[in-house]
């Protein structure tokens, strides 16, 4: 996801929180899409539920795969093994289900009957969620929470990670500040705590190629939210590859192009509207510098206001930076280097608009996943 330009700030308790040392266990299910994962993606996953210090007999987790789809199946059920005998709910399975794409219409097959538990994650199948992340997440929402996002911050030896750890931390500064300021909040979507009582309020998910957690939080922010965020290390497959980290930034920036056609739509509050009008604003900007940086003669207005965007993009990142909330995730260089990447990522970003402007659904995988 991209905060291009958008302001930052910093995260700070609910002053009316009542703290709560140990909340009263939630029955908290899990729902994982597993669309063509392969079996070290299944297998990852298993280990990252049989990691979490929740206690495990008020977790279900619900991976969910395409129906007669043995690519998705076989796989799944083998790593699934690991977790059938772990003392997890015993409505935990493997469940098959009509059509898995686009990843809101999966989701969507998997509501009816959630109102059995407290507590949904829709989580990545990619992503593991650190050891305490649930416990953490529970004493949010015994605050007082209806929606929780966890943004994962993978630990990397690389410099790629590390611009993509910084990203991620600009990214939630900027989509705290729209919280903030408009009462908006705009998820990323990888791992998405959500009261079931809140979600019975707001419906579905999108079924189109916009981000289904992206536009799901903008129609959801009507009900006013109490919306809480949580940054911690997960222990998924980190993207370590600069090649790699692009492409999947090529699938997002097109779904939060496409979330853009949603502007009109009456489940849209006039703030939220004005949100996600700077949040198509903020891509346009970022597309922009590239074309105008190389293609603009030197000296020109052109090249000068394209110039000052990246200045004041690089004030945008030196704020965060500073931020004390940040320095425990060792991201160092990664703050040097992602104005480059961010260059990079506007760069590649023209192929998203080429592939929504042509009806291209390719699936640019980040992972070897199997993914067609």
């Amino acid at each position: 996801m991209t905060g291009f330009l958008i302001p930052t700030m910093e995260r700070r308790p609910d002053r009316n929180a009542t703290p709560t040392a140990n909340p009263t266990p939630a029955d908290v299910v899990i729902l994982v899409p597993m669309y063509r994962e392969s079996l070290e993606t299944c297998e990852r996953s298993a280990t990252g539920m049989l990691r979490l210090d929740y206690p495990r007999d008020r977790i279900t987790v619900l991976w969910l795969i395409p129906e007669g789809d043995t690519r998705s199946e076989t796989p799944a059920r083998t790593a699934f093994a690991a977790l059938a005998e772990a003392g997890f709910d015993p409505r935990s399975r493997v469940r098959p289900v009509p059509d898995m794409r686009p990843k809101g219409r999966a989701l969507n097959h998997a509501l009816d009957g959630l109102g059995a538990h407290d507590i949904v994650l829709f989580l990545d199948a990619d992503v593991m969620p650190g050891p305490t992340q649930l416990t953490d997440v529970v004493r949010e929402f015994a605050q007082g929470a209806d929606i929780v996002e966890a943004f994962e911050f993978q630990e990397s030896r690389t410099w790629v990670g590390r611009t993509i750890a910084a990203e991620n931390a600009t990214h939630l500064a900027s989509m705290i500040f729209l919280q903030r300021r408009l009462g908006t909040a705009f998820l990323q979507g990888s791992s998405v705590y959500v009261s079931t009582t809140f979600l019975a309020k707001t419906g579905g998910f999108i079924e189109d190629e916009a981000e289904e957690c992206f536009v799901w939080s903008m129609f959801a922010s009507r009900h006013d939210p109490d919306v809480r965020f949580l940054a911690n290390f997960s222990y998924g497959a980190p993207i370590d590859e600069l090649t790699t980290a692009l492409r999947q930034r090529v699938r997002w920036l097109r779904g939060q192009l496409a979330a853009l056609k949603h502007l009109p739509s009456p489940r849209l509050t006039p703030a939220g509207r004005i949100a996600l009008g700077i949040t198509g604003a903020s891509i346009v900007a970022q597309l922009a510098v590239p074309p105008a940086l190389l293609l603009a003669r030197r000296g020109s207005r052109t090249r000068r206001l394209a110039l000052g965007v990246l200045g004041l993009e690089a004030a945008r990142i030196a704020r965060t930076a500073v931020s004390p909330e940040w320095r425990h995730l060792g991201i160092r260089d990664g703050w040097c280097t992602l104005l480059v990447f961010e260059v990079l990522q506007g760069a590649a970003g023209w192929r998203a608009v080429l592939e929504l402007a042509t009806d291209n659904r390719v699936w640019h995988s980040v992972r070897d996943s199997g993914h067609d």
